[in-house]
């Protein structure tokens, strides 16, 4: 990020492995900086295996430019093809799978320019506030909220009854363990 110049309208693109995204400690003031002194405008979270056979870590697109401070973040999450668990060299990721990402990337280019309206977001893609990311210890991994109701939670009964059972079975052992110390034997 240093090495990009200090001028006005200077961009990069940066791949990072997307663990990068929600660490903390010297990661977390690398994440601030990014958006207190750069316009970090678009993330794209790309699926495991983009980069195989090298590595099947995921990884993240940064997309920024000075000046700053971001204001909000595109984030587009590439989906996989039908039928595939993740790209690999049998199976590579191709530019046309980067399609859905630039028609995003060119409705909000022009909502950054102020020549249309915010555009409409789909179940791959969404826009953070940068003081939600702030305020969340500068965690910038994507969560796709879309994805929340994926899948169906259980009913409450059924959970509740599970963390009974847990309970109890959680009692069994402490009581047990509270028998054998009374007694003076050994765990």
């Amino acid at each position: 990020m240093k090495k990009l110049k200090a001028r006005d309208g200077a961009r990069c693109g940066m791949v990072v492995p997307e663990g990068t995204l929600f660490r903390s400690g010297a990661f977390a003031s690398v994440k601030k900086t990014l958006l207190e002194d750069f316009d970090l405008f678009m993330v794209v979270s790309l699926p495991p295996g983009t980069f195989a056979p090298y590595s099947d870590v995921k990884a993240g697109l940064l997309f920024f430019q000075r000046p700053g401070p971001t204001k909000e973040v595109l984030y587009y999450e590439l989906p996989l093809t039908e039928g595939l668990k993740k790209f690999s060299k049998g199976s590579p990721i191709a530019d046309e799978h980067f399609d859905g990402a630039r028609q995003v990337w060119e409705r909000w280019k022009a909502y950054r320019q102020e020549k249309a309206p915010q555009p409409e977001l789909t179940d791959t893609s969404w826009i953070e506030a940068a003081e939600t990311l702030a305020s969340s210890g500068f965690d910038l991994s994507p969560k796709n909220p879309s994805r929340l109701y994926a899948e169906p939670l259980p009913h409450p009964a059924v959970l509740t009854a599970m963390l009974l059972e847990h309970s109890q079975e959680f009692h069994g052992v402490l009581d047990r363990l509270h028998d054998m110390v009374s007694s003076g034997e050994r765990a």
